[in-house]
């Protein structure tokens, strides 16, 4: 009961004392509310602001439209300046006035077989690392779409060749049953007839494998997913090798043959022109790329930025509350010279610290609360899924931090060196904790730096609970009390001699 009296006595005096400072009472729970709401109110976005120069080529792409270019460029980019003077647009990169500057290459005056590819040339003056990613990432997204805007023209061309080849077939095809026709009279085939049906299938030929020129290629994707161009190419080869047979047979004057071979002849032709139908219906775009991206996000749509980030924001204001609370707590009764006082009254230091926690843990946590409660105006989920392990870990959060603001305290002789200490480790906090770069791109050593800050496992737990709407694990649970242990440990380690009752 004594312990206990104790205990109490240093509580009910860490409580009043926060309560008889009305600014410092606001500033706990306002100044909070105020940095959340202001977070909230003017965040928009992580992604870099890059202004961007445009440099088109005064001909033009064939098949590709400029402004279709510029809205997808507009997509990523600041698009400040279109324009076909290059001069123009390395003159405002020099001058600062954009942040990028793409020349789109001209590929009408590439000459064929030089072995040089166009090429989309890239220029910035970018100091930033995260810019420099961001820039070539998105560049190399641009290239593949304009690479597949010129493959679709070259497509489109195919299908319009095919369609004028269809007519030509047609054509040869009314020659051949002329020839039908001919071959069944009295008199047959004349040479000059002959003749004229080897230059027709001749013509015929030298048509279809102009068409094969003009089709793209078949590689083993679209083999599996084009099937309306493999079968093009296929019985576009089988015409021109029916061609060749029927050249070979008209020629060795055999009637029946020669009718078996026109017939046959008539059967691949209406077989190309029924491919060439279908070939045309088929969107260029299915053409050339025939592997598309399906995305589909399991949870629904993601969050906005402002929502994602909140978690980590709530997190950092607790673990800050609290630290700076600990670490003001045992260096002011130092300064006040209360500390020999209680060396020689009935008080262990394990009093005064948990009676201190105590008071400190109850107002942090209150915050937290209030604070949560905020976080629907920001269109934050709340946590009704797991109400209490809600409050349970902004609980652990508060005491953990307190400990660490204790910790603090231990090293400080001076208010001014406690609040040192605590924006230092409000500097570590944004730095190595995940709260806007993820730990994981950082070598090992600042992983310890994560490991023992409370707010590392607090944006975690906040985010699984908020976010994710999932429950913590035990070894959540358990770093915060391996945690919490520790520091306690090394406040009572540090501050045993001192606090040590006379005999």
């Amino acid at each position: 009961m004594k312990v206990l009296i104790k205990i109490v006595s240093f509580f009910l005096k860490e409580f009043h004392d926060v309560r008889r400072q009305p600014l410092l009472l606001l500033s706990l729970v306002g100044g909070p509310l105020l940095v959340l709401g202001a977070f909230g109110a003017t965040f928009q976005s992580a992604n870099p602001f890059i202004s961007a120069a445009l440099v088109w080529p005064e001909g033009g792409i064939p098949g590709v439209d400029r402004a279709q270019a510029e809205s997808y460029i507009n997509s990523t980019f600041h698009l400040a300046l279109s324009t076909t003077d290059r001069a123009e647009a390395m003159a405002k990169l020099d001058a600062g006035d954009v942040d990028l500057v793409q020349i789109i290459p001209d590929v009408t005056v590439m000459q064929p077989g030089s072995g040089k590819r166009p090429e989309i040339e890239v220029y910035s003056r970018a100091i930033d690392p995260t810019v420099e990613a961001w820039i070539r990432s998105i560049s190399y997204g641009e290239m593949n779409f304009i690479n597949q805007q010129l493959l679709a023209q070259e497509a489109r061309v195919a299908q319009t060749k095919a369609q004028e080849i269809s007519v030509s077939l047609d054509d040869a095809k009314g020659q051949l049953l002329q020839l039908q026709q001919a071959l069944g009279g009295p008199n047959g085939l004349s040479n000059q007839s002959v003749d004229d049906a080897v230059s027709a299938a001749e013509d015929m030929r030298s048509t279809v494998t102009l068409l094969l020129n003009f089709l793209p290629p078949v590689t083993q994707a679209q083999a599996i997913a084009a099937p309306e161009l493999v079968s093009l190419h296929q019985d576009a080869q089988l015409l021109i090798d029916e061609m060749d047979e029927l050249s070979s047979v008209l020629r060795d004057g055999d009637i029946v043959s020669q009718l078996e071979r026109l017939s046959s002849s008539v059967d691949e032709i209406d077989a190309l022109n029924s491919t060439i139908a279908i070939f045309v219906s088929v969107p260029p775009e299915t053409i050339t790329s025939p592997v598309l991206e399906t995305y589909e996000n399991l949870r629904g749509t993601p969050y906005s930025m402002v929502v994602f980030f909140t978690p980590a924001v709530l997190a950092l204001l607790i673990q800050q509350l609290a630290v700076t609370l600990g670490a003001l707590g045992l260096v002011r009764e130092l300064q006040m010279g209360a500390y020999e006082m209680f060396r020689v009254a009935p008080l262990r230091f394990a009093h005064i610290l948990i009676g201190k926690s105590l008071a400190y843990i109850l107002y942090v946590t209150v915050a937290g609360f209030i604070l949560t409660g905020v976080l629907s105006f920001l269109n934050v989920p709340m946590p009704t899924a797991h109400p209490i392990q809600h409050a349970a870990l902004i609980l652990m959060l508060a005491t953990a931090s307190v400990g660490l603001g204790f910790l603090i305290s231990t090293f400080s002789r001076t208010d001014s060196q406690a609040i040192q200490l605590t924006m230092l480790t409000l500097l570590l906090s944004i730095f190595f904790t995940g709260f806007f770069l993820p730990i994981i791109g950082f070598s090992w050593p600042a992983w310890i730096i994560a490991i023992f800050m409370p707010m590392t496992h607090g944006i975690l737990g906040f985010k699984d609970l908020l976010l994710k709407g999932e429950g913590l694990t035990p070894y959540d649970w358990w770093t915060f009390v391996y945690i919490s242990g520790l520091f306690y440990g090394l406040v009572g380690l540090r501050m045993w001699r001192q606090y040590r009752k006379t005999t």
